[in-house]
């Protein structure tokens, strides 16, 4: 890869929340050593806006493979190809990078003039898709190396640079605290929803913490994301407020909407702490520089671990769930450690 002229550089990430997340700190990486380089993401549309965010990102396309796959014959969809297929074509890149390793990720890949880049054979999440990349690095298995190494690792490669340092992931929302959360207390977010119930922790575990970090100052805001996750965090809320001694604690509110992601990233940014399942929405909390601990059930952390430079704990593992007592522990840890900041200890 040459390294005296502008760059562009196409990186193909089209999903899952968490995936986006932990692919940002490639964007840093990039412009750290090549500070020249121009950087566009195809992913889908539901977290366009917040890639947008990133300062470090010129353009976020939007590419919906989640409704062409329900909908593959429709006018639609193939209009939408087409177009997608034409706004690529326009202009060249020097690299496009698949972040994702799926078929699915390298054929779109395939649409954009220009070097494209992914993992060999059993490192790629499907191995077919190696075959369509121009390229490729050889790796560990895919779920051998924590996802944010991975994605930092696959662009230096591509882009003959150094990896260093810890991850940063480069979003600064405007902190805001939700106005349905009443008061003025310091207040922690509690993320019990995840897609796989095997991922779940559970309810009593919730309360008691729940009920511990208001016995310390704290409110509590409890997110969700489907009616089965809503009616979820309402009991837990509802079980902490009628816990003894609870009277005259700081509130508990449940998130009256589905939260846009940029929103969700604003209210964390005004948190004091956060404690989330295995989710995307954890690592955006960890993105946005909040401390966080994550509870991990039915995954493990060696591979999709939080990672971040802020203070973040990864407690669990396969089959292991840790206790209300060790979760608690660590948050009081963090709280702690951010006291001079106003955060409650």
């Amino acid at each position: 890869m040459p390294d005296s002229r502008p760059l562009r550089v196409l990186l193909v990430k089209t999903s899952s929340m968490g995936d986006v997340v932990q692919a940002l700190p490639v964007v840093h990486d990039i412009l750290r050593n090549r500070p020249d380089t121009s950087i566009e993401w195809l992913l889908e549309p539901g977290y366009a806006d917040l890639v947008r965010q990133h300062p470090g990102v010129q353009r976020a396309i939007p590419v919906p493979w989640r409704e062409w796959r329900r909908h593959p014959l429709a006018a639609r969809t193939r209009a939408q190809w087409r177009a997608l297929r034409a706004e690529l074509q326009v202009r060249r890149f020097d690299a496009v990078i698949d972040l994702q390793g799926l078929c699915k990720s390298a054929i779109l890949a395939r649409l954009a003039p220009g070097p494209r880049y992914g993992w060999k054979g059993r490192a790629c999440r499907e191995p077919l898709a190696a075959c369509l990349y121009d390229r490729r690095m050889s790796a560990p298995p895919f779920d051998a190396l924590a996802a944010v190494q991975r994605y930092r690792n696959l662009c230096a490669w591509a882009l003959d640079y150094r990896v260093e340092g810890e991850p940063v992931y480069g979003l600064r929302p405007c902190a805001q605290r939700p106005a349905w959360l009443p008061g003025g207390a310091p207040f922690a977010v509690l993320l019990s929803a995840t897609a796989r119930d095997e991922k779940l922790w559970p309810e009593d575990s919730w309360v008691e913490l729940g009920i511990q970090l208001r016995a310390r100052g704290l409110g509590l805001v409890l997110a969700w994301g489907s009616e089965v996750e809503r009616g979820r965090a309402e009991r837990i809320a509802t079980r902490v407020l009628a816990a003894p001694g609870a009277t005259g604690a700081p509130p508990v509110a449940v998130a009256p909407g589905r939260l846009g992601l940029v929103e969700w990233a604003q209210v964390f940014a005004a948190a004091a702490l956060v404690v989330g399942v295995d989710t995307g929405l954890s690592f955006l909390a960890a993105a946005v520089e909040r401390p966080v601990v994550g509870i991990y059930t039915a995954t493990s952390p060696l591979h999709v671990g939080i990672q971040a430079s802020s203070p973040h704990r990864n407690l669990g593992e396969v089959g292991r769930a840790p206790s209300s007592a060790q979760v608690l522990q660590a948050a009081l840890e963090m709280l702690a450690a951010a006291a001079p900041t106003g955060a409650p200890a």
